[in-house]
Parts: C-alpha cells; structure tokens; sequence
C-alpha cells in the first residue's frame, strides 16, 4: 500500500477489475493512447501496488481507458490537497504587479498597517493568494530589502482601543509560533500556511485593535514578523515566488518595528535562499551581507554560522570557490562558538549538520562535485527524523553529488530510499529532485524514467 498522502492505489486495480481487463489487455489499451507506447504488464503491477505513482500521461491514458476521474482512480483523494505545482518562474506571470507593488510606503509611518490590511484582508487563509504576483529579483529584490540596513527602530504607540495585551498574551502566541514552524518541518509548507496567515491575522487584530506596553507592543510585532516570515516561506515551498515576497517584506517591516535584527536578518536568509535557488546567486550574496551588517553585531554564533552557511552556498551557485570555502571554514568555526541557550527559538533548527548540509552544496554547486560527498553524510546523520523535508533535500543533494561525480548508480539508489522514507510534498526539493532527473536523463542512465515516476510520488507533479 503507497504511503503517500492522497493516492489510493488499490482504486486503480479495482477499476481495471471492474472494466473486465487483464494486465496484459490494459497495457495494449494504453499503448493506443499513448504518445509513446510505453506501458507494460509490470508498469501496471507497480502502479496498482503503489511502488510507483503514474505520471502526467499515464494518468492521462488510464482516464481515457478506464473511464474514471482522478478521485475514482485513486490518483487523488477527496478532501485532500491538490498536487503540488513546480515553482514559477521568477517574473514570468503576464500582466501581475511586482512582488513589492504599492509597497513604496511600507517603510513610512502608517506603511505597515497598511501592508498588514493587505496581508489579511479576507477570511481566506492564503489572502495574498487573491492576486498572483510577479517575483522580485536583482536589483528590484535588493533595493525593496534595503531599507533594512537604514531605519531607525519605530516607537510603538503604547495605547490602543480596545483589550490589554499583556506578557502572557504575547507568551501564549509565541507559543503557537512555536508549534507552526514545527508543523511545517514535519508536513511541508503547504500544510500549514492556511493556519499560518489565520495566526498572522490573529495577531494584526491585536495590534489593531488592544492596548499594550512598548515592550509588550515590540513582542507583538516581533511574532507578526515570524510568522509573515512563515507565510512566506510556506508560500515558497508551494512555489508561488511572488506571494512569498510580498511577505518577505511585511515581515522585514515588522521586524524593525519590533527592534528585532535577528527576525529581520534571518528573513533576509529566506530571501536569499530563494534567490539562489531561482537562478540568482549574486543577489543572494547581496541580502546576506545586508543581514549581517542590518543585524548590527547583535546575532548569536549560531545566527552568524547560519548566515555564513548561506553565503557558502551562494558563492558556490556563483562558481566563485575562493569566497564559497572562506564562508564554510567560518560557519564551521561559528557552530562551533555556539551556545545554544542564547540562540532565539526561530533558529532551533540550525546545528552543525546544518552546517555540513552547506559546505557539501556549496562544493557540489562550485563544480567540486568530489569534494561534496564527505560532508553530506554526516548531515544526514545528524537531521532529527522530526524534519523529513530536509532530510529528504540532502539526500538528493547527494545523490546528485554522486551523479555528477561519475556515479549515477548510487545516486539512483540513494534517491529510490530517499522517496521512499520521506512523503512531504515541497516545491523547494522538487527542484533539486528535477535537477537530479535531468542529469540522469542527460547522462543517458537506463533507471531515469522510473526515477522520475518514483519522483511523483512525493512532489506530486507532472514537471519532473
């Protein structure tokens, strides 16, 4: 039986059974539908016993043959998410504003509420998804994040109509923060970003609407800026660029609202990862470096070696070797500094596997595919089994090292457990998954194809 969320495999032998058809017949069926007549015998075992989800066209084929929706074919449950789509490509949504459109007075006084009037406008748990908008990148990304680096922390008005937001309020929410980012490591972005922007417009009503201290007021703006961060990240992980910037930014705002640099710093991280994985390397650079210098030396050593992390990474997309191994010997010598009862609870996640995960991408993406392989195992040591995502990205991650290093079989074997141990859906690593296949396919290794349906299975995706 699959044990991935939303396919019934059984559902598909059920209607072969009900049409009269042997294996063998449905398999000459579908070869007459086919664009290439590639189905067989045990194609349809491994789709019926849910070793392998079909793709695209076989789906395809077996509506046309058998008759039946996705639902009565068990391609898709009723009542669960649809699949995943492949991240979009930056600026490429016709006639959409720009991720930051009507944000040019986001830093100016009342700019943020208004932003947050926007951010949750509507009952619908993804409200910015009303419009889809185009992502940033380059310049256009690096000066709407520049004011980071020079607002002044905003005073909060201290009175309010409405209830009293104390201590305990602030600590109760932070609380729920807590437990979101935690649901989003175990199940994937797209998860939990409808209870994400329900939580971020939770805390815009309080904002709005109580009364509370300065000090109390800057902890209200500080779970706000976490948890747009978080509607970013989750918007990013189901692909939709533009929307996860526009939150981005909200976030950032808040973040210097609440006097918060290492909430700021670490969405710039987001920022960056984002940029380097559309394709832009040297803007990631850029946000980095705003992060380190708008923090104002007030980040942690685990803080820092994450930052240098991403910068290692950066360096390496932009085949710069020099900067990518100078930015690991310092996440290394950081993670080492780090006391972990100074870190802030937003950076739980960051340890030295973290750290490993880094410098072997950084290698692998420089051209030192070689040189990579050594740190990845460890990391996946390492990584709790409670964050299976990341687990699952550095394991691709090796095996695309060894892909490249001459070692297509490892790789093929390694991402097969991989997939096979791990049922999140992820934009994020469904790109790392769709690089994997392509250089398989390139590399002309016989195993591509079935990788690429076993693929499916977990990216619920028709691109790869």
């Amino acid at each position: 039986m699959a044990q991935h969320h939303g396919w019934d495999p059984h559902r598909l032998r059920h209607a072969r059974e009900q049409a009269g058809l042997t294996q063998e017949q449905l398999a000459d069926a579908l070869n007459r539908v086919l664009p290439t007549p590639t189905a067989s015998p045990e194609a349809i075992r491994r789709h019926e016993s849910g070793r392998h989800h079909p793709q695209a066209r076989y789906r395809h084929a077996y509506r046309q043959v058998l008759g039946g929706t996705d639902q009565e074919l068990g391609f898709r449950v009723p009542g669960l998410p649809a699949r995943v789509e492949q991240p979009r490509r930056v600026g490429h949504h016709r006639g959409a504003p720009p991720a930051d459109a009507g944000f040019d007075r986001l830093w100016s006084p009342g700019g943020l509420a208004a932003a947050f009037e926007e951010a949750t406008a509507t009952p619908s748990s993804s409200p910015l998804e009303r419009r889809q908008f185009i992502a940033l990148s380059g310049v256009a990304l690096a000066a709407a994040a520049h004011e980071w680096l020079i607002a002044d922390p905003a005073r909060i008005t201290a009175s309010l109509a409405g209830k009293r937001a104390d201590a305990a309020v602030v600590a109760d929410l932070t609380t729920t923060v807590d437990a979101l980012r935690r649901l989003d490591d175990k199940l994937g972005g797209q998860a939990v970003h409808g209870m994400v922007t329900e939580q971020l417009r939770l805390v815009v009503g309080v904002l709005r609407n109580a009364s509370y201290t300065e000090t109390d007021g800057r902890g209200l703006y500080a779970i706000a800026a976490e948890l747009a961060r978080l509607a970013g990240w989750t918007s990013y992980d189901a692909g939709d660029h533009g929307t996860a910037q526009r939150y981005y930014l909200v976030g950032l705002r808040a973040a210097a609202e609440a006097d918060a640099p290492g909430i700021g710093a670490n969405i710039l991280r987001c920022m960056a990862d984002q940029a380097r994985k559309t394709g832009d390397p040297h803007t990631a650079v850029n946000l980095l470096r705003s992060a380190r210098a708008g923090a104002r030396g007030r980040l942690t050593a685990t803080e820092q070696a994450v930052l240098f992390a991403g910068l290692a990474r950066s360096h390496g997309r932009a085949h710069d070797q020099y900067q990518a191994r100078h930015s690991i010997d310092a996440a290394y010598q950081a993670i080492q500094a780090a006391n972990p009862a100074e870190d802030p609870p937003y950076i739980y996640w960051a340890s030295p596997s973290e750290i490993a995960f880094a410098a072997g991408a950084s290698l692998l993406y420089s051209g030192q595919p070689q040189a990579a392989i050594p740190h990845l195992p460890s990391s996946v040591e390492q990584i709790s089994a409670d964050m299976p995502r990341e687990l699952l990205e550095v394991r691709v991650t090796l095996a695309t090292a060894h892909a490249k290093a001459g070692d297509p079989d490892e790789a093929v074997t390694i991402v097969h457990k991989a997939i096979t141990a791990t049922a999140v859906p992820s934009a994020i690593v469904g790109v790392r998954l769709t690089e994997l296949c392509r250089e398989l396919d390139t590399a002309g290794h016989p195993g591509a194809e079935d990788l690429a349906e076993h693929i499916g299975t977990v990216t619920r995706t028709d691109n790869v």
